[in-house]
């Protein structure tokens, strides 16, 4: 099984990854690098864990390791606890306040299976937009909301587009 490694060139400071096998390897400065055991500075089983390895000494020897970490980490995204605030960040996208409406209403049964009054008015004071009550009748009128119980609201379908 091929084994392979991380160089630095002794001239210009580059990390190169090298097959462990060969004597020698060339720069990119034109300085041809020996393979000795002593001078492989990461070692790594396969081709596509080198990569990372030569990235992470290159770090090395320019002194900041700690932030080539944070840069090759994924980022972490903290989705918003409040219920609202996600649904009015995902019907706030839509195009015309019709669509932004029916979006509310789609997102608000995604998170809460049924939504009641007070969770509409707070979702579309979020959008900016005037008489929850109306809007909320208009979409029941269209059979694109319904009321499976007393003051509980849920979107037919939730896909957005219908």
């Amino acid at each position: 099984m091929t084994m392979y490694g991380v160089v630095v060139c002794p001239r210009c400071k580059r990390a190169k990854g090298v097959d462990l096998k060969q004597k020698t390897t060339t720069c990119l400065c034109g300085f041809e690098i020996r393979v000795v055991p002593s001078r492989v500075r990461a070692r790594a089983n396969t081709a596509r864990e080198l990569a990372p390895l030569v990235g992470q000494v290159s770090a090395e020897i320019a002194g900041g390791l700690k932030a080539y970490r944070e840069a090759a980490a994924p980022v972490r995204r903290i989705r918003p606890r409040d219920v609202h605030l996600r649904v009015i960040g995902i019907a706030s996208k839509a195009q015309g306040r019709a669509n932004r409406v029916r979006a509310a209403a789609v997102e608000l049964t995604r998170e809460l299976e049924v939504f009641s009054m007070p969770d509409w008015e707070r979702v579309l004071a979020g959008l900016g937009i005037p008489h929850p009550e109306e809007a909320l009748a208009a979409l029941v009128r269209a059979n694109l909301v319904l009321e499976p119980t007393s003051g509980f609201y849920r979107a037919v379908s939730l896909s957005p587009e219908a």
